[in-house]
């Protein structure tokens, strides 16, 4: 494994330090040091900075987006300007102070040299593209087993969620005290505990679920817990949205975050309140929590394993779209996750 992912680094130093040097010293390259030295100098320094540019800026940005595409487009366009600089340095000024009767004599020479400075230009760009995008390659080749296993070990840890016993257990206790007492609720609350139910074992193995989809199962979440908790402790959830519910989300991205407010905000004996707010709009999703910081939960609930996983999963479905924040400030945790769901 070490050395598949040193090979492009091999292969780097390869054309650097053997095949460039070779193409060069097929050209009458002692009879140019001899002429202009100068030349030469900045000829190899110049075929060098294309490799390394056109290998480590141009491909990568090529490859990961219409934005960076354009930047990679001139940055291709300043390496041709620079090599017919280069081509004019040598070749035009020598010339305008010859005499005339021995211009005609050196325009065949000059215009060996031109060709031969836009051969080692084309070899070097032909070169270098090949190697980034074999590099970038098999970079997305990893990147997607990698994603493809954290999905595996993700879907484990789901099945795993759906029989928690102390989930099932507590509400499973909370729906038969409801009817027993004969509480008018207790109609609403089994269907959804029966949505909630449906929804882990039908949603959870898809890649990804329409955003509504996925708010109508942490609605019913929320009112399902509010039958746990005491009377005296009051949530309050909110939900803004435009077209943007319609795009689609990972499932149960979300839900870990809303658990942590009911597992580790609420006391069954101190009267407080909490706040769930999402925001769809624009094509960007925005969750906020705000729940009391119990003291047993103190300095722990930010780096809980729980929330320690979603970013994980985060950064894999979500690599640079997506920002998470916590803060343990005045008694309270905020956590404020944005998410772009545009594609």
């Amino acid at each position: 494994m070490w050395q598949t992912k040193k090979l492009p680094f091999f292969i780097d130093l390869i054309f650097c330090l053997v095949l460039l040097p070779a193409l060069i010293a097929l050209l009458p390259i002692e009879r140019w040091l001899e002429k202009d030295s100068i030349f030469v100098y900045l000829l190899v320094g110049w075929l060098y900075i294309v490799y390394i540019l056109n290998r480590y800026v141009v491909m990568p940005f090529v490859l990961v987006g219409q934005k960076r595409f354009w930047i990679a487009v001139i940055l291709i366009l300043l390496t041709i300007t620079g090599t017919y600089l280069i081509t004019r340095y040598q070749m035009e000024i020598p010339v305008h102070r010859m005499r005339r009767p021995r211009l005609a004599t050196h325009i065949p020479k000059i215009r060996l040299q031109q060709q031969a400075v836009w051969f080692l230009y084309i070899v070097v760009m032909a070169f270098s593209i090949a190697v980034g995008l074999l590099t970038e390659l098999y970079h997305q080749i990893t990147r997607r087993q990698v994603v493809e296993f954290e999905k595996k070990k993700a879907e484990l840890a789901l099945y795993k969620a759906q029989i928690n016993p102390h989930f099932l257990f507590n509400s499973l206790n909370t729906l038969y005290a409801m009817v027993v007492t004969r509480s008018p609720q207790a109609e609403d609350a089994f269907t959804q505990f029966i949505g909630l139910m449906k929804y882990m074992y039908t949603h959870n193995t898809q890649e990804k679920i329409p955003l509504c989809t996925e708010i109508e199962y942490i609605h019913q979440y929320i009112e399902l817990q509010k039958y746990r908790i005491p009377e005296n402790f009051k949530i309050h959830y909110s939900y803004q949205h435009d077209e943007t519910e319609q795009l689609d989300i990972a499932p149960m991205i979300l839900i870990t975050f809303i658990e942590n407010v009911f597992k580790h905000g609420i006391s069954s004996h101190k009267a407080g309140e909490a706040y769930i707010t999402i925001q769809a709009e624009n094509g960007e999703l925005l969750l906020s929590t705000t729940n009391p910081l119990l003291n047993h939960t103190r300095n722990n609930l930010s780096k809980g394993i729980g929330i320690e996983n979603c970013k994980k999963r985060l950064e894999l479905l979500y690599p640079h779209k997506y920002s998470l924040f916590t803060e343990e400030k005045d008694g309270l945790f905020t956590l404020t996750l944005s998410i772009s769901l545009k594609t």
